[in-house]
């Protein structure tokens, strides 16, 4: 078999709900056709970045249940549309 190569894509995502609890912001988005529901907004000291849902594994580690590669670009744009609806 042949090696494949990484592939951009270019990403459709639409916010279609978002909710503030404290200090979490939680959303659902909708990435080329796919929804992703419970998604949240994470304050970084490198800037906010987005945090696909996941669950905590037996051994204590977090397991995303969904995960979209996002460019800078991308998750700008998506928190952009969630502030626009808080």
């Amino acid at each position: 078999m042949k090696k494949k190569e990484n592939v951009d894509v270019q990403i459709d995502a639409k916010v279609t709900r978002a909710n503030q609890v404290e200090d979490t912001v939680y959303f659902d988005v909708v990435i080329n056709g796919v929804t992703i529901y419970g998604c949240k907004v994470i304050e970084g000291k490198n800037g906010d970045f987005i945090s696909f849902p996941a669950h905590k594994g037996k051994d204590g580690k977090y397991y995303n249940y969904a995960y979209v590669k996002l460019s800078d670009d991308d998750t700008k744009a998506i928190v952009k549309q969630v502030e626009e609806m808080l």
